[in-house]
């Protein structure tokens, strides 16, 4: 009698005309928006190749160790066709350079050259399926029990030996079912258009992080039609179901999420306070620095207190350098390059030589001590907004959904926090290497006039993505509160339908 009802059920939703036009559009919306994904991602992605290779031949034009700041970007992640997420609303290039811990504040951006895009900056395949196919999942579960109860034909199934229970359980699968066909007729569009593109490859793990998402689409659609089917099953006019599934929808959906990320925002602006009264420590840092540098050149055999020993008169020059980002972050950066040294400025090329062994790692240091200031700073006010805002998401099924897939795609924040890990790990790389060419004790530190530096055996910056296990870390919290949710979902369900009469 189960499969009766089952199949009875699916064959019920699938002629129907809300089935027909809502699967339609959405298969149209997912083609029309993979074509954009996918071109946006090629422009992105040749905007990536093209500043890595300007950022390649600005460094290999380095003439002195001073100068050598290479400039790292992340590519953007293939999977963000399905959820875009963080991945080009953060910065996505960096500046490595000694004197300084690289943090959100320190990115840049390389851009798109679509046009398009402006217009689609929020819509993926994961923002159709969290609205269009959530919009037809209460439509399948707004008269699932009150439409059969106000026509009549849920009491006629029940004079049948059949369990309440058994008929819940039919219409929840015969709808899930029906549910799950267009999602994944979704994806495979989706994924042969991508292939035939053949601008995307995907590896073993992309595969399933892609399954991944599907797996979580559907927990998400389950968890919409519940909801859908305990308003059906607790009024007894479909009209009235209807009415409350998409006042429901709407709240949840679209009026939810927008309302307590302002929420978020307004509440912890005083948290940018905190910026402002990490000034005095930096400050501290710098001024300390300073004074290290002024008692060393007063006592360094030279006269004068001035950095450039008596090499200034030469053709070639200093440039001084200093980042102003949201916060004040370092060191101030000095590259030279002296490109002749007189002959009757010889005599002080060993002062100078002295004067960056000396002052160079206690630069390095200081930049370590602001890196000690400026990132709880940034955790207490950027990230401590974002886990705030992340929290009270929660409550709704559809963030919780964004943020599950959004996990599982790598493009939530922790996956673009990865990016700065990387490069603050480069750094230190970067450093490592400097002492190991004996960088700060020679003269190529600041004159080319003997040659300039060879790179060859530069380091290279290798962004490594997160492996599929810390995306299923991360994905997790959230897709286990969407499944509890499911099961509070139709427990309540069930209670409300054993009670009813019929």
């Amino acid at each position: 009698m189960f499969l009766v009802l089952l199949r009875r059920e699916i064959l019920s939703h699938l002629i129907t005309f809300r089935f027909a036009v809502t699967v339609i559009t959405c298969l149209l919306l997912v083609a029309t928006t993979t074509f954009i994904r996918i071109d946006d991602y090629e422009q992105r992605l040749a905007s990536y190749n093209a500043a890595s290779d300007a950022h390649r031949e600005a460094l290999l034009a380095t003439q002195t160790y001073s100068d050598l700041r290479p400039k790292i970007a992340r590519p953007p992640s293939p999977l963000s066709i399905f959820n875009a997420g963080m991945d080009n609303r953060l910065g996505n290039t960096l500046r490595i350079y000694y004197t300084n811990i690289p943090l959100l504040w320190d990115a840049e951006s390389h851009g798109t050259g679509n046009l398009f895009i402006h217009y689609f900056s929020q819509i993926d395949l994961v923002f159709i399926f969290q609205f269009v196919l959530s919009l037809l999942a209460l439509l399948f579960a707004y008269d699932a029990i009150a439409g059969e109860r106000e026509a009549g034909t849920l009491r006629l199934t029940m004079s049948h030996p059949i369990s309440r229970g058994s008929i819940l359980a039919a219409k929840y699968f015969g709808a899930i079912i029906c549910l799950i066909l267009p999602l994944i007729i979704s994806f495979a569009i989706a994924l042969i258009w991508i292939v035939l593109s053949g601008s995307i490859f995907f590896s073993g793990d992309d595969f399933l992080r892609i399954a991944c998402i599907l797996l979580t689409s559907i927990i998400y659609l389950s968890a919409i039609y519940l909801i859908g089917l305990l308003i059906s099953a607790g009024v007894h006019r479909t009209a009235t179901a209807l009415m409350l599934s998409l006042f429901i929808w709407v709240v949840l959906i679209l009026i939810y999420p927008s309302v307590s990320v302002l929420a978020v925002n307004q509440l912890t602006r005083e948290q940018d306070s905190k910026i402002n009264s990490s000034f005095d420590a930096i400050w501290q840092i710098q001024q300390t620095v300073n004074k290290e540098e002024r008692k060393y050149l007063r006592n360094d055999g030279v006269e004068g207190d001035s950095e450039f020993f008596n090499l200034g008169n030469n053709l070639g020059g200093v440039h001084i350098g200093v980042s102003v980002p949201e916060i004040a972050n370092h060191i101030e950066f000095k590259s030279y390059n002296w490109r002749v040294i007189a002959p009757a400025s010889e005599k002080f090329i060993p002062h100078a030589i002295r004067y960056h062994q000396f002052l160079t790692p206690l630069r390095i240091r200081a930049a370590e001590k602001m890196g000690l200031v400026r990132m709880p700073i940034l955790k207490q006010t950027r990230f401590w907004r974002a886990s705030i805002a992340r929290n009270l998401l929660r409550l709704s099924p559809a963030a919780m959904y964004d943020l599950a897939t959004q996990a599982w795609a790598g493009t939530d924040l922790d996956g673009i926090v990865d990016f700065f890990e990387n490069a603050r790990q480069y750094r230190r790389t970067l450093i490592d290497y400097l002492y190991d060419k004996d960088a700060f004790s020679s003269r190529q530190w600041f004159t080319s006039d003997k040659g300039t530096i060879n790179l060859d055996d530069l380091p290279r910056f290798v962004y490594q993505r997160a492996s599929l296990w810390t995306n299923a870390s991360r994905a997790l919290p959230d897709l286990q509160l969407l499944l509890l949710l499911n099961i509070l979902l139709f427990l309540a369900t069930f209670a409300t339908f054993v009670k009813q009469e019929i």
